[in-house]
Order: structure tokens, then C-alpha cells, then sequence
């Protein structure tokens, strides 16, 4: 009876929190840029009470010398509680381990939060959610615009803008990170060449001064390049550190030298975000203190960010994020891990409970990636038989007939914050039409039909079907599926697909590994089948490159082998022609009529093969102030960027202690 009451309790708060984020999905109020931003000089600043002291001391110059003549000006009229005051730690989880600080060659400094306190990019499109253009906003760059015939797009860099080591940001700095680390093809950046590939000629990038660069295109109007000069496709690199470790400067230097120039030891890396790294204990912690030159106020003059600290537990697991928020030892997670949502809403809902839900959207998506390369990460015979039989639709069709998707969503969650995702875009995402989705339901003895017709038969009595003709004649039908260790969900739902696949004749062996050897595994193609949550394909006009075959990189389950060698399967050609139409085109009417067709391709094809799709969530503390309404946890950006963090302060009375009181960011003078 006890168990009864507890379900029923469980569905209730479930289906009222489901309501509650359906109807506020799109209740959140929208802004002019410059009701959020501006670059303008203030009659005055302050700064943090530590950073006085040091300027007291002579080890820091006055703050007026450490900001820009004209700084970025975070608005009053954009926050939700206004100005705030200095203190407090932001206490998190990351279950990603630290391989370093070079971002600009792709190098990881652990997920979670850790990339968007370092991180910055010409534009904010993290802020596009909240503005009425939809748009990215300004941020390194303060403005750009357009010539008259859309091939060229001048951008003006904010002046006087400092690294954290007090090093001058120029236009050398972005030209660095263009040049010598994203167009650099010994450099595995996070886009290359292929991205930025306007008409078949690769974009160029002028420096006019130290703070304009004017970007030169062979076809007019590129718009939606904007998007790819955000954080971490862009994220800019300090060349002046950076430089001595490249080959193209240091001929002594290999790229190997380059790519780890800063392990995660070699601290404090030089950083133009709020915050920088100053504490690292491997599987411990990390810990990041305000930088003493970031480029931010508030309307009064305060120096940015408000709260002092960040403090990154590490854990093997994201899950941790949501047992320590629910512990009282962490201040915000996104609820990405359907399993325990439940519990969640619960511990939420409880007297005395501090932190609160903000409701999402639906597009929390998972889905299986099947690697359809003939040339990337085939090694021998079974590779090659692997991937031939992936990119037959047929095989494709028999996988997603064989999972049972309602059977997933009700032992994840019970209740409606799960539901069945066929393929492609989540229904909560930015151009998604539901009348271009092709199904191909949960029906095991379709399935089982289809994989008969393949040729595939039990031939030794074991359950498992063989293949019964080519190199791998004989032997089972047994395929590998990555999931990442720090991907909890993904890991529960892989348990339940073993059984189903297996139910069909297909043997499903699990290969759960660190985030960061996932991520090496993807870009040499090392992969079956990889069970990831899609979550980029909530705003799929922001990153066009990766729905198509349009780069050597992308999409990540079709990469091009050496020598960019790649045969595009029939439909994909179709996705390539859209995806260059939808790079240039300004109508949102015609991008609509774009997207459905390119959605009714990719689930009539099952291009990737959809699992499920839930509510993103975010639980945070109730003692933090100006956080947005509406905040999505994962839009165009996380939740970090999306909440614009340096703006984020707690009321004194409600703040917790530091674990390194007193410290500031310092670099030895060699």
C-alpha cells in the first residue's frame, strides 16, 4: 500500500511539474540589445573587496587602469533582481576529466560549467533566447555590419579589453585563433576549414587595426556564420601565450607540443572569462577565482562577476551534480538524467527545500548515432562489413522496430516527462514540424523480417543471428555501443536496448568510457554504435554544419576518412543542398519549409535513430539572484552561458564561505 501511495504521489508531482513547464515554456520576456548590453564609459567603478586590497598592496594597478575605456556594460533593465553585491561560491559537479587549457586545439577542461567561466567569443549566443532578434548578441565584438553586397562583414573588437595575466586583447588574438589553430588541419579545433567554406572558398579574415577585422566572403550574406563565432567554436585563444608552443613560430615545437602546451597542472591558465583556475587536485577538485581584468561592469560600475568563486567537485558521474544539489553541496544541475527526476521534483517540492525548478523545454533528446564512414576508423574486414550493413536502410529500419520506446520513457520516469523520440528533432525545437516525422514504431517482428531478408539467419542455436555470407560468415551478429561514463542516462538506456536487440538477434555490447576518451574515439571514427543525448539539434539553424555532410567532420556519425574520402549515401545529398540553401537564406518562412524537408529526410532515413525525448530542466539554489525567467538549460547554448553567469549574485545574508578566502589570480613574471 505504502509502495501505491508513493507512485501516486510521485505521478501527481510529476504531471503537475509537466503542466506548469508546458505553459511556461514560452512565457519569458524578451529584450532589445541594449536593454541588456552596452560599451560606455561610467563616472566611476568598484571592484571586488580582495581585489582593493591587492590594488593597496601594489599588486594589482587601480581597477579604472584594468577595464576598457569603454567596458561591457551589463544593464539593469536586463536583470531580473538588478545590481548586485560581491561574495558567495558557485558550488558544482564536473564528471569530466581535466585534460587542460589549450580550448583553441580542442583540448578539454572538463565539461560542466569549467569551459564558460574561461571562455569567450566574438558574439553571445548564449543571450539570442532573450533577445527579440532572436539574434547573437555582442561580446568581444561590440558591434559589426555588413556591406551593401554581403561579402564582407566588419566587426569592432571592444578596446582595452586585458587577458587575466594583464595582457592587451587584439585583433591578433582572433586572427591567431583563426588562422594558426581552426584552419590549421594538424590542429583538431572544434570546427575546421569545412565550416567556414563560403562558396567553395575558404572565408578570409583582415585586420584592419588592432580593434577591427574585416571578414571576407565569395558569396553574399552568410549569416548564419554568426552562430560559429560564439563560444567554443570560437572561444579566442591568448595568442601571446600560445604562440611560442606552435610550429608555425617555434620551429623547435611540434604539434603535439602545441596541442598540450597547458596541461592542467600549469596554473593559472590565461583566460578571458569571469573566472580563472587557480586549484587543481586530479579527481578532486577545481577551483576558480574572479579575474581581476575581466571586462564586464554593472550599470553602477561594479566590476563583474559578482560571486568570487567557482568551486568544481569532480565525480565520475553526472548524476552527482543532482545527489549533491538535492545534499545541500551544489547550486544548480540540469535535469539530464531521467532516472532520477522523480526524485528530484520531490526533494523540490519539500518544506525548507533550497533549491527550486525552473521549467524547460522538450529537448532533452537521445538518441543512437551509427557510424556510416566507409573510410574513417575501418580497420579490417569486420569495420568495413559493420558500416556497409549500417548504411543500409533496411538494417536502420529493423534497429528502430526493435526498440520499445514507451517501454524506456515509463522505467525512466514514470510519468509524462518522457516520450517516445522516432528520429531527428525534438518536438521542442526551433523549427520542428511534426507532420515531417516518418515512425518506425516499436514492432520486433517487423524487425526480425527485415533482418531475415538481410540475410542474417541462427545458424549455431544460440539466439544470436550470423551472418551467413562475406568475411564475417559464421560468426554472430554482435555490435559495440560507446556511451560516455559521465552520460548516466545514456548508460540506463543502453541496459535496456541489450535486451531488446537481443530479443531480435542482435548481441549489444556495451563500451562505456571517459568522456574525454569518447570524444578522441568520435574523431577518429573508432565507433559502432554511440549512444549520446543530441541535444545540439534543439536550435539546429545554430549549427547547420552538423546536420549534413558538409564538413570532414560532420556529421559526427559520417565523418570523411583521409584524404577527405566520403560516399554520400543517396539522401544525403539532398541534406547537403538544404543545408547550403538555409546557409544564406533570410526568410523564416522559407527556412521553415528548409528544416521540414530536411527533417522528413533525416527520419525517413533514420539518420540517427531516436530513443526518447524529455523536459530540460534546471534545479538551482533559491539563493541566487538574477537568474532570467525562462532560462533554458540547454538551447543555443548551456545553461552557464544562457544564464549569463557573471551577472549572478546572492544577498549577503545568504552567503557561504569560500575554500580559498582571500585568493587572487597571480602569474610568475617567466
Amino acid at each position: 500500500m505504502r509502495r501505491g501511495f508513493t507512485l501516486l504521489v510521485a505521478w501527481v508531482v510529476v504531471i503537475g511539474l509537466v503542466t506548469t513547464a508546458i505553459s511556461l515554456a514560452q512565457e519569458y520576456p524578451t529584450f532589445e540589445v541594449h536593454e541588456i548590453i552596452q560599451y560606455k564609459a561610467l563616472p566611476q567603478y568598484s571592484e571586488a573587496p580582495e581585489l582593493a586590497e591587492a590594488v593597496a598592496r601594489g599588486e594589482l594597478p587601480p581597477v579604472e587602469e584594468r577595464l576598457p575605456k569603454k567596458p561591457a556594460v551589463i544593464m539593469t533593465s536586463g536583470m531580473s533582481d538588478g545590481p548586485g553585491v560581491y561574495g558567495d561560491v558557485w558550488r558544482t559537479v564536473s564528471a569530466v576529466p581535466t585534460a587542460g587549457w589549450n580550448w583553441a586545439a580542442g583540448v578539454v577542461g572538463g565539461w560542466f560549467g569549467i569551459e564558460e567561466c574561461m571562455q569567450e567569443g566574438l558574439v553571445h549566443t548564449g543571450m539570442a533566447w532573450r533577445l527579440k532578434t532572436g539574434e547573437p548578441g555582442p561580446n568581444l565584438a561590440t558591434h559589426w555590419e555588413w556591406s551593401e553586397d554581403g561579402k564582407t562583414l566588419t566587426m569592432y573588437l571592444i578596446e582595452g579589453a586585458k587577458w587575466s595575466d594583464g595582457h592587451p586583447f587584439t585583433a591578433d588574438d582572433v586572427l591567431f585563433t583563426y588562422y594558426d589553430c581552426i584552419l590549421d588541419p594538424h590542429v583538431p579545433s572544434w570546427q575546421g576549414a569545412g565550416t567556414w567554406t563560403v562558396g567553395g572558398e575558404v572565408a578570409q579574415l583582415e585586420k584592419v587595426d588592432d580593434y577591427t577585422i574585416r571578414w571576407h566572403f565569395a558569396k553574399p550574406f552568410p549569416v548564419y556564420l554568426l552562430w560559429y563565432m560564439g563560444y567554443l567554436n570560437f572561444s579566442v585563444a591568448p595568442a601571446h601565450v600560445l604562440k611560442p608552443y606552435h610550429p608555425k613560430y617555434n620551429p623547435e615545437k611540434t604539434y603535439e607540443d602545441f596541442i598540450n602546451a597547458l596541461p592542467p597542472h600549469k596554473l593559472p591558465p590565461v583566460v578571458l572569462g569571469a573566472w580563472v583556475p587557480v586549484y587543481f587536485k586530479e579527481d578532486e577538485a577545481l577551483i576558480m577565482k574572479r579575474n581581476p581584468y575581466y571586462w564586464k561592469v554593472d550599470e553602477t560600475g561594479k566590476q563583474l562577476p559578482y560571486i568570487g568563486e567557482f568551486y568544481f567537485r569532480k565525480a565520475r558521474a553526472g548524476i552527482q551534480r543532482d545527489l549533491d544539489l538535492v545534499a545541500g553541496t551544489c547550486d544548480q544541475t540540469h535535469l539530464e538524467t531521467p532516472g532520477i527526476f522523480t526524485f528530484i521534483s520531490e526533494q523540490a517540492r519539500l518544506p525548507g527545500a533550497r533549491f527550486k525548478i525552473i521549467p524547460g523545454r522538450w529537448t532533452l533528446t537521445f538518441a543512437l548515432e551509427l557510424n556510416l564512414s566507409l573510410y574513417q576508423g575501418v580497420k579490417d574486414e569486420r569495420d568495413r562489413a559493420l558500416r556497409e550493413l549500417f548504411r543500409n536502410l533496411e538494417f536502420r529500419k529493423a534497429i528502430s522496430h526493435a526498440i520499445d520506446r514507451e517501454t524506456i520513457a515509463r522505467t525512466l520516469v514514470p510519468g509524462p516527462m518522457l516520450r517516445p523520440l522516432p528520429s531527428g528533432f525534438p518536438s521542442g525545437a526551433d523549427y520542428y514540424n511534426a507532420e515531417a516525422v516518418i515512425s518506425y514504431p516499436y514492432n520486433p517482428a517487423k524487425a526480425k523480417e527485415l533482418l531475415a531478408g538481410l540475410g542474417f539467419r541462427d545458424t549455431d542455436g544460440d539466439g544470436i543471428l550470423n551472418w551467413t555470407s562475406g568475411p564475417l560468415a559464421g560468426e554472430n551478429l554482435t555490435i559495440s555501443v560507446k556511451v560516455h561514463e559521465d552520460q548516466t542516462a545514456c548508460i540506463d538506456i543502453v541496459e535496456m536496448l541489450v535486451p531488446m536487440l537481443e530479443a531480435v538477434g542482435i548481441r549489444l555490447v556495451p563500451k562505456i568510457v571517459p568522456a574525454t576518451v569518447g570524444q578522441a574515439m568520435d574523431t577518429a571514427g573508432e565507433f559502432e554504435f554511440n549512444m549520446t543525448r543530441q541535444d545540439f539539434l534543439s536550435a539546429p539553424y545554430t549549427v547547420l554544419a552538423s546536420l549534413a555532410p558538409v564538413t570532414a567532420q560532420t556529421p559526427n556519425w559520417h565523418r570523411a576518412g583521409p584524404g577527405d574520402k566520403r560516399d554520400l549515401l543517396p539522401f544525403e545529398a539532398r541534406m547537403i543542398e538544404i543545408v547550403e540553401a538555409l546557409k544564406y537564406e533570410v526568410s523564416y518562412e522559407k527556412r521553415k519549409e528548409l528544416f521540414s524537408e530536411l527533417q522528413k529526410l533525416w527520419t525517413e532515413n533514420l539518420y540517427t535513430i531516436g530513443v526518447i525525448e524529455g523536459i530540460y530542466n534546471t534545479a538551482i539554489t533559491k539563493r541566487f539572484k538574477n537568474i532570467p525567467i525562462g532560462v533554458p538549460a540547454r538551447l543555443h547554448q548551456w545553461f552557464h552561458l544562457n544564464v549569463m553567469q557573471e551577472q549572478v549574485w546572492t544577498p549577503k545574508e545568504e552567503q557561504l564561505p569560500e575554500f580559498l578566502p582571500g585568493v587572487i589570480v597571480k602569474y610568475s613574471k617567466d
